[in-house]
């Protein structure tokens, strides 16, 4: 076999899906064969060096054109790459392969052929857990981020909250009491605290003493709203 035969680029496309994450899209593109991902497979430890250039990646989010800051190869198939200056979950998100290049290519030495837009698939989120404990002076700062169940444990202090920090557009959030301790919890309305703030469904501040409850919010990426009710009960 001649060498341009043996190297003509690859003609099978790849499966691309996506994940927002705070403030960047995480982009998974996954090849049908196994890819080239080191150039020194006896090394200790193999580095995965064997990339595109960047500028090949061509992303558009909301038909808006994006570049792609980072790639780091997950395993042998899949590829990661990063999207940074993401406000906002998007409504669509395509990727184009402007190659070919001698770095993105399969175990046996084909190039992989370039490919126009793909509409990327948007990955299930991952539903996560927190306990927070800290009190009893009132936390305006709760981590939230990536975080779908958050249960107070207040069986040592009052928990106080005033405001969280890393919600996202479209986040759902569910506050559990663990257990009916003396304790307080304390959900704050509209704290002002510069963070991101609940409004809550009342108008007030809520507080749950010796008994098991919570809340259901939502985030719209600045605030948190309420809507663990249709009306006050």
């Amino acid at each position: 076999m001649s060498p341009g035969r043996y190297l003509r680029p690859y003609s099978a496309k790849a499966i691309v899906e996506h994940e927002f994450d705070t403030d960047h899209l995480n982009i998974f593109v996954t090849f049908r064969f196994a890819m080239e991902t080191t150039s020194d497979p006896l090394a200790e430890p193999v580095v995965h060096d064997v990339m595109p250039p960047l500028n090949l990646w061509l992303c558009e989010v909301d038909d808006v054109p994006k570049p792609v800051s980072a790639s780091a190869w997950q395993d042998a198939w899949t590829i990661l790459l990063t999207v940074p200056d993401i406000a906002v979950l998007p409504d669509r998100v395509t990727l184009e392969y402007d190659g070919p290049d001698e770095n993105l290519r399969i175990t046996w030495d084909k190039q992989w052929e370039p490919w126009g837009p793909i509409v990327s698939v948007e990955l299930p989120p991952v539903y996560t857990t927190r306990t927070f404990s800290t009190g009893p002076a009132q936390q305006n700062d709760v981590d939230v981020s990536n975080v779908n169940v958050l249960f107070l444990d207040c069986s040592a202090n009052d928990i106080i909250i005033g405001g969280f920090v890393g919600g996202v557009n479209g986040q759902v959030l569910h506050v559990a009491k663990l257990c009916p301790a003396e304790q307080d919890v304390t959900m704050k309305h509209i704290a002002g605290t510069g963070n991101q703030d609940m409004y809550l469904h009342a108008g007030g501040d809520e507080t749950l003493r010796g008994e098991y409850g919570g809340w259901a919010l939502v985030c719209d990426g600045s605030n948190w709203y309420d809507i663990s009710h249709a009306k006050h009960v």
